[in-house]
């Protein structure tokens, strides 16, 4: 017969609950007071768990009371005047000559208070990538790290935050999570230094602290066994993320980057890339933001998806946007804010302050949140003629659209070098074998900044060499169907600059060039209005043959069409 094991019945700390009702404080301020959550204050109160010795010294420095005086009891007696000495007290913390001395696991998992609040409603489209990541994370081996890549605005710090608060996560790593947002400018130290002190490091230990070697050993040594998920957000080189790399052998790291080459290079079994939102989640996420305006006006709404290619910064930017405008009910409003945002320009410098707690880690403190800011911190990364490059780039159609390496480095004038250092930075992505793609609203701010007074001559130049470039390859291809219908859309592009710019000539020889083709797949009507457009510059530029082929195509597309 087996004997019954009696379960211990937790017992309620009374004191510390009056001393908190007392001062009239709720759970969730003194957990903002000590740096941690009110479910751990809530778990302390009822007796479930006990705080860990750093979250005792903290609560009787905060009440002015000793541990008996607040039920934390069962060890070493912390006091508010002695809270100095306390700190001799650590959990697995490395001693002045490099030892270490490990605690058991604290009762109390530890939340860093750094972790941004919990995003206002669920994210959308995101479940996969939610789920992939979570198996990883907790499939991972002994110091398993993941990264996330994507664009710059993707919604990778979104869905790290997402996972810092996930009940299945927080039950996982069942002693806490710890988070530093890097951004291009960090504070390394001073980041590892908060860890220490929330990790239970002395204060005498912190500050005898000189390499990232010692860092790294004392906080390894201070995690010891704890299970933890360690979050590094917003990475901008290898030696920052890797430096903030302390966790133990039951630890997992998330990292988050922009850049490809670092999510690359600190993964062994390759980094999780998060990518757009398609044109239904996009639509979604818009009528979460603005239910109204949407479910009126949905096909701008559609078109406005379509311009910022399903960024999910751009989508929250607008639909907070619209939001604001529509609260009045006022169609004469809601008509102005659309109309504003069918404008590149307009989007790109749509701005929305945020609190400092919701500071964009890549954004100087009182900088707005903006795709032009955003953007523009990266820009500001890159060497001269990296920079001229990705602007020249943005003359070619944007994704979905790709263009071949060969015409970039014909339109942007560069070396295969340039290229790969834009495709290390995440604005340039490529797109199958040596071709590349630039995202709508990347494309929309290398336009803007090309147009610019600075770059006025390089906006031209760049367009003459796409001219120039497709009307060389029409005629060198232009019994080649397959690579003419690989680069239509860079045609037709080529060709619609050619009419703006005044290029008469070399409307007329691609015209008639690309004219062949375009019968024969059947497009008459956009035949017909390249031709006419060609005819035109033929007549005005005196040239007989360029009028004698205009017209001649001009009567095969009125044959075909009977």
């Amino acid at each position: 017969m087996k004997m019954q094991t009696s379960k211990a019945t937790p017992q309620p700390r009374w004191r510390l609950s009056e001393e908190r009702t007392q001062r009239k404080w709720s759970q969730q301020e003194v957990a903002d007071l000590i740096g941690t959550t009110y479910v751990n204050i809530s778990r302390w109160e009822r007796g479930i768990t006990r705080p860990n010795p750093y979250f005792r010294r903290k609560l009787c420095a905060l009440f002015d009371k000793n541990e008996q005086e607040l039920d934390l009891g069962g060890g070493t007696l912390f006091s508010a005047s002695h809270a100095g000495e306390a700190e001799k007290v650590t959990a697995g913390v490395a001693s002045t000559d490099g030892a270490s001395s490990s605690e058991a696991i604290p009762d109390g998992a530890l939340y860093d208070s750094a972790i941004p609040l919990q995003p206002a409603f669920t994210l959308i489209g995101r479940d996969n990538e939610l789920s992939q990541i979570k198996q990883r994370l907790r499939n991972g081996r002994s110091v398993a790290l993941t990264a996330l890549n994507g664009l710059p605005g993707v919604g990778k710090t979104a869905l790290s935050i997402t996972l810092a608060h996930d009940p299945e996560i927080r039950e996982h790593f069942r002693d806490g999570i710890l988070w530093a947002g890097l951004g291009p400018h960090p504070n390394i130290s001073g980041m590892l230094s908060r860890w220490g002190t929330l990790l239970g490091v002395s204060a005498n230990a912190l500050a005898t602290m000189r390499s990232d070697e010692e860092w790294a050993k004392t906080l390894h040594a201070a995690i010891g066994t704890r299970s933890m998920l360690l979050v590094i957000d917003d990475a901008w080189t290898v030696e920052e993320a890797l430096a903030m790399k302390v966790g133990g052998p039951n630890c997992a790291h998330l990292v988050t980057t922009r850049f490809p080459g670092i999510a690359s290079h600190i993964t062994v079994d390759g980094a999780t890339v998060i990518h757009e939102l398609d044109e239904h989640e996009s639509i979604e996420l818009l009528k979460k933001l603005a239910p109204g305006v949407v479910d009126k006006e949905e096909k701008k709404a559609t078109d406005l998806v379509h311009a910022v290619g399903g960024l999910p910064l751009a989508l929250t930017l607008m639909g907070n946007y619209l939001r604001k405008e529509a609260h009045s009910g006022k169609s004469r409003r809601i008509g102005a804010a659309l109309k504003r945002l069918a404008v590149a320009e307009e989007r790109l410098l749509l701005r929305e302050a945020r609190a400092p707690v919701e500071r964009h880690t890549s954004l100087p403190t009182e900088t707005p949140l903006s795709l032009q800011t955003v953007f523009e911190v990266t820009d500001q990364q890159l060497k001269e003629p990296e920079r001229a490059a990705l602007y020249a780039l943005s003359v070619f159609p944007p994704k979905p659209n790709s263009f071949s390496e060969e015409a970039a480095l014909a339109v942007a004038d560069c070396t295969v070098e340039t290229l790969d250092a834009l495709s290390d930075t995440g604005l340039l992505e490529s797109s199958g074998t040596d071709r590349y793609t630039l995202h709508q609203t990347i494309a929309d701010y290398a336009h803007f900044a090309l147009v610019g007074t600075r770059f006025s001559a390089s906006h031209t130049a760049a367009y003459e060499k796409l001219i120039a470039f497709v009307i060389s390859y029409v005629e060198l291809h232009k019994k080649d169907y397959e690579l003419l219908e690989m680069e239509f859309n860079m045609i037709i592009a080529a060709l619609e600059a050619a009419q703006e710019k005044g290029k008469q000539a070399e409307l007329v020889r691609g015209v008639n060039a690309f004219a062949p083709f375009l019968i024969l797949r059947g497009l008459y009507e956009l035949a017909e209005q390249q031709l006419q457009q060609a005819l035109h510059a033929a007549q005005h530029l005196s040239d007989r043959h360029g009028i004698t082929n205009s017209l001649l195509h001009r009567g095969e597309v009125a044959q075909k069409q009977g």
